[in-house]
């Protein structure tokens, strides 16, 4: 006789085998590449997003879109890189915005967007807001002779669209050389996001809601890290709702890359 016990898999399908569950066994290793604008946005719009215990930041108004290229693997399959490549790579675009809790400053995710399956129900688990879209950014090879090498004066370009719609455009020319302590904030700060899974039972409330603090080891940065000007561009769209998280002002843009390993994260509070 079967037992919930003998299926495995940390999350659906769950198997026999568990070889086949969406997503694998934490801790999960990532390396990112990152386009970044920073830009300032109404603090109004940024604080409706914030429920209590969560605050607006010490400046409320300040919020980043993130273009970015991943590479992940999780702990119990280091081997995928080469079993099924597909499953290590994707990429996204993030509007994350400065937040507080209990007067530590911090950073969350209010809308995202991705290109695959995987990383969808990976960031659901950790309370992203994730959906399917395509992004895409300016790749330079240093061996193409008609391309600029990654520097001052070389340009970048990124986007994304979902459901037939281009959604938000972001732009940077390389101006100089920055350092990690130099990357405006929130980036770089804790982050906290917010985790909901409904219940099943009609009108009852939501199996899971809860805030919560994702942890992150071993992290490094890329050697070179550029800043420059930037532009950022959110489109109207029928069924999305990001236009009042647009820029009022662009503060900056960068180019890095980064990596580290994602342990577990820490229950903050339950609102059920």
């Amino acid at each position: 006789m079967t037992t919930i016990n003998d299926l495995r898999g940390f999350c659906y399908p769950l198997t026999p085998g568990g070889v086949s569950s969406l997503v694998g066994d934490p801790p999960w290793h990532y390396a990112t590449e990152y386009l970044n604008i920073a830009y300032r946005a109404d603090p109004a719009a940024i604080a409706a997003y914030l429920p209590l215990p969560l605050a607006p930041g010490p400046e409320p108004d300040l919020a980043y879109v993130a273009f970015s290229r991943w590479w992940s693997l999780w702990d119990n399959q280091p081997e995928m890189a080469f079993t099924n490549p597909e499953r290590t790579q994707y990429r996204e675009c993030a509007i994350w915005v400065g937040c507080s809790f209990q007067g530590t400053a911090g950073q969350i995710c209010l809308q995202i967007w991705v290109s695959n399956d995987f990383t969808l129900a990976r960031g659901w688990f950790m309370g992203f807001a994730k959906r399917l879209g395509q992004v895409y950014l300016t790749e330079y090879h240093p061996l193409n002779p008609r391309m600029p090498q990654i520097g001052p004066g070389a340009k970048m370009k990124a986007y994304v669209c979902a459901h037939g719609e281009r959604l938000i455009e972001g732009t940077l020319e390389i101006e100089k050389k920055t350092a990690r302590e130099e990357l405006p904030r929130p980036m770089g700060l804790p982050i906290f996001q917010i985790r909901h899974f409904p219940s099943i039972v009609r009108g009852a409330p939501p199996s899971v809601l809860e805030l919560v603090k994702l942890g992150a080891e071993n992290v490094r940065y890329g050697e070179d890290l550029w800043a420059g000007s930037g532009t950022l561009k959110f489109f109207s769209s029928e069924i999305e709702e990001h236009l009042p998280l647009a820029p009022l002002e662009i503060l900056g843009a960068y180019h890095f890359s980064s990596g580290y390993s994602f342990p577990g994260g820490e229950v903050l509070h339950r609102w059920v």
